[in-house]
Order: C-alpha cells, then structure tokens, then sequence
C-alpha cells in the first residue's frame, strides 16, 4: 500500500475566464506523460448526455495543482480557447499521445461527447487498473470498484489526511446528493461554494496515488487488456444506445463464461427486489 500524508495535500483555483483559461492551457504544455501528469474528473447535474456538465477537474500532477475549469460559466468557450501555442482543451482531451487519465471514464466520456463533440483519446481508467491488477483468479475480478473503496482500501491514508477527505466528502455529499437532502443543481450555484470545491479536489487529488499503485501490479499482458477495454468504454460511450445508469456498470470486461453466469445469478437475485434488468 501506498502512504499519503496530509502534507502533500494539492493548492487549487477556479478557472471561469478567458484569460484564466488561457494561462491553464498553456501551462499544460509539454508537460511529462509517462507517468501521466493529468488527471480528470467531471461533475454535473445528471452527468451524462441526457443532464449537463458544471465542472472539470483537472488536476496538474507536476505541479501539484487542481484547476476547476466552470463549464456552466463558459460552456463551449471552455474547449475552444486556444492558448497562446494554439492548443486548447478539446485538442488536448482528444490528443492520443496526451495521457488523460480518469476513473471510470463512461459517464464523463458520454457527456463530453454529446454535449461537445469531444471524442476523448489517450485515455486511462484508473477503475479498470484497479480491477485488473487484483490477484488471483478471473473471478476476483469480476465486479468493478468506486474510487472512494479504493482510496478508503488501497492507500493507507494518514489519519489527518483520511479525516480532511472524509469531512470534505461529506460536507459535500450533504449539499448535492439528494439521499443526505442535497440537490445536484449545487454544482451550478455562482460563486462556488466552498465545500464543493474541496469535495472536487479531494478525490482527483488521490489519483496520482492509486495509478501508481495500480500500475506497478499489472503485467504488460494485463496493460493491454486494460487499455482495449478502455478504448471500448470510449467507443461504446459516444453512442446513442449508451446508458448511464444500468445496474450492468458495476461489471467488468474480464469476464470468463462462468463468471457471466455468476454475473447474471446475481441479478437475478437482485430482481427480487424490484425492478428488471435490461438486456445488452
């Protein structure tokens, strides 16, 4: 396991202006790739083609810097604006030589692409590392993991540390989900509120961590596999018979036969609940 101390806790700004946004672009530039230096997540109102985008994170590694571009504020201008090398953040979100990396990218992919046009290449999905680098039989791998079991499981945080992203995940929590008596529409209130910001920081803050936990376990066969399975979550995302919320997501790509069987026993247990699940 990996140690993170609260002393390495990253700075961050509020991008909502040309001239802000100008100055992250070219910030961006030349930056190393290999580890990757970006990490990207997004939040929304029903984040995907059938809700909107209000912020992207996008966390600058090296410089241990998180920048909250507002796409409710700029909307298209966010993408388009070149900086002063001519580059802006769609050429970037869909350079293949660029590595983004996300965790679980379906969603954040779906809502760029529709809402945007920006088909996102050079794409990492830390969930799908983390799948595959358990050990062990196929079966071990066969449902995915959100990101806060992974940091909560994989990183051994530091106590100040594991207190500051707990009290910021659930201050967070309490403003925009609706089962703690939130409301999505949070992330579109102006200024944005303090809470929310460090919500959106915490978590893209441990990525760095985790992909270099993760990738250190897999083998360059497991690599492979990995990046095919992420470029048909991109694929499959940019299409209109995508889904966002289907029970399905929770299941990997590494799936032997037996374990689909198992897959779908376990669904079928989950009918008994309500609700049916849908075919592929």
């Amino acid at each position: 396991m990996l140690t993170y101390k609260a002393t390495t806790m990253v700075s961050s700004s509020v991008v909502d202006t040309a001239g802000s946004l100008i100055e992250l672009i070219d910030s961006l530039d030349n930056l190393p790739t290999n580890p990757p230096s970006l990490y990207i997540d997004l939040e929304g109102i029903k984040l995907s083609r059938e809700g909107s985008i209000s912020i992207l994170q996008l966390l600058n590694h090296p410089e241990e810097h998180v920048y909250l571009i507002d796409i409710h504020l700029l909307g298209e201008e966010a993408f388009t604006t070149p900086g002063t090398n001519g580059k802006s953040l769609k050429s970037i979100l869909e350079c293949p030589v660029t590595p983004k990396v996300f965790f679980d990218v379906r969603n954040d992919s779906n809502a760029l692409f529709f809402h945007f046009g920006i088909r996102l290449q050079g794409v990492e999905d830390l969930q799908l590392e983390e799948s595959a680098c358990r050990p062990g039989p196929l079966s071990r791998k066969k449902f995915v993991s959100g990101l806060a079991r992974c940091i909560e499981i994989d990183l051994r945080i530091s106590p100040s540390a594991k207190r500051v992203w707990k009290e910021s995940k659930d201050k967070g929590m309490r403003l925009f989900a609706p089962e703690c008596g939130g409301s999505h529409e949070v992330f579109n209130l102006r200024p944005i509120p303090q809470s929310i910001i460090d919500y959106c920081v915490q978590d893209v803050s441990f990525m760095p961590h985790l992909r270099t936990l993760y990738w250190s376990k897999l083998s360059p066969e497991w690599k492979a596999e990995v990046d095919v399975a992420t470029k048909e979550r991109v694929r499959a995302s940019q299409t209109l018979t995508y889904q966002p919320n289907t029970r399905d997501k929770i299941l990997s790509p590494w799936q032997s036969v037996d374990g689909g069987r198992a897959a779908d026993d376990f669904f079928g247990r989950l009918d008994l609940f309500g609700g049916r699940l849908l075919g592929p």
